[in-house]
């Protein structure tokens, strides 16, 4: 469903897009004439509802599968309105011993299951399907506390040495990842027009759905300027130059908007995020790093940032977040560790030797 209107600038159509979406919300979906609509009739309209929304293929994609391979085989047949907390917690239950199952699954995991079948009865609700959400008064089990590791410098200098030696594409991405702190999508989406003077721009991110392989917006749906100074900017107009020279030897030019980092060498073709995220698994592996980890480099620059004292909506802003206590809630506990080591290095001075 598209639909086409005019806008004086991007605030009028924004305006406009929220207005349509409201509406999209309020239109009464059909359900059955005698109110027997089962879990598989309201996913499957909550999906098409969500995708008219514009939710992220990727999204969509995960909670399709997890409504084929484990939400209906246990209620898909089910009368929505017959669906009790009783049955859902029963079900959490199976999910974790693993009955009928060929392994059991983790709190995570129920979770995200839980999650897909909860936004779809929510939505069950506003359409006026049911009177009330059974999702939101049952118990699906708590998710463990697990304290955030993140890599010291020594480590990821490790890393990033480690990832030059197994080619130059994959030490420059995990460069990209440390001077920015941006997400897997981002890195490999960055094309050579988002660098602007001494800044990057992250306007898209790359994604995998399935089969399916495309462009989104960023995952707060906003674009954001980081600046690059320094060493960074030295490091990028060495890779630029490299990126030249590497076409130029192939007896190709650049494309007008090549990646930064190509698998061709126009740079017509981006790397993919997935291929990324195992190339830095296993440098991790043959580096006894095995709690370091692609979205580690995330950690490193949101924690190097507070600890030197950026404030957490700066660096919320770096990130991509939208909530900077979001910044400050992960990120708080590791960079208070940063700090207290950096005053026991300063409290050395006066230890005599």
């Amino acid at each position: 469903m598209s639909k086409t209107v005019e806008a004086r600038n991007r605030t009028e159509a924004q305006r406009k897009l929220r207005e349509w979406q409201n509406e999209l919300d309020n239109e009464p979906v059909e359900a059955a004439a005698d109110s027997t609509a089962t879990v598989r009739t309201l996913i499957e309209e909550w999906l098409r509802h969500s995708e008219v929304r514009g939710r992220a293929p990727r999204t969509l994609h995960d909670a399709r599968r997890s409504a084929e391979t484990v939400i209906f085989p246990e209620f898909g047949d089910l009368p929505i309105t017959e669906l009790t907390p009783r049955h859902l917690d029963e079900w959490y239950r199976k999910l974790a011993t693993g009955e009928g199952r060929a392994r059991p699954l983790k709190a995570t995991s129920i979770r995200r299951h839980h999650g897909v079948l909860s936004s779809a009865l929510s939505q069950a609700v506003r359409w006026e399907w049911i009177d009330r959400n059974p999702a939101e008064r049952s118990q699906p089990p708590a998710l463990e506390q697990v304290e955030l590791q993140v890599p010291t410098p020594d480590e990821v200098r490790r890393l990033l040495a480690a990832a030059q030696a197994r080619g130059p594409r994959w030490g420059m991405l995990l460069t990209l990842a440390v001077l920015t702190g941006g997400r897997r999508g981002e890195l490999c989406g960055l094309r050579w027009i988002d660098v602007e003077g001494d800044s990057i721009r992250f306007r898209r991110s790359l994604y995998r759905a399935g089969e399916e392989r495309g462009e989104k917006v960023t995952k707060t749906g906003r674009e954001r300027r980081i600046a690059v100074a320094g060493a960074g900017l030295a490091i990028l107009e060495e890779w630029r130059t490299r990126c030249e020279e590497a076409a130029k030897a192939a007896d190709v030019e650049l494309v007008d908007d090549a990646f930064i980092v190509s698998t061709f060498p126009d740079g017509s073709r981006p790397v993919n995020p997935d291929t990324l995220t195992s190339v830095v698994h296993t440098l991790c592996v043959d580096l006894e790093m095995p709690h370091v980890h692609l979205h580690s480099l995330r950690h490193f620059a949101a924690t190097e940032m507070l600890a030197a004292g950026i404030d957490p909506r700066n660096a919320a802003e770096v990130l991509g977040h939208a909530n900077p206590s979001l910044t400050l809630s992960l990120y708080g506990h590791a960079t208070n560790e940063r700090q207290r080591q950096a005053a026991e290095v300063l409290g050395r001075t006066f230890v005599e030797r």
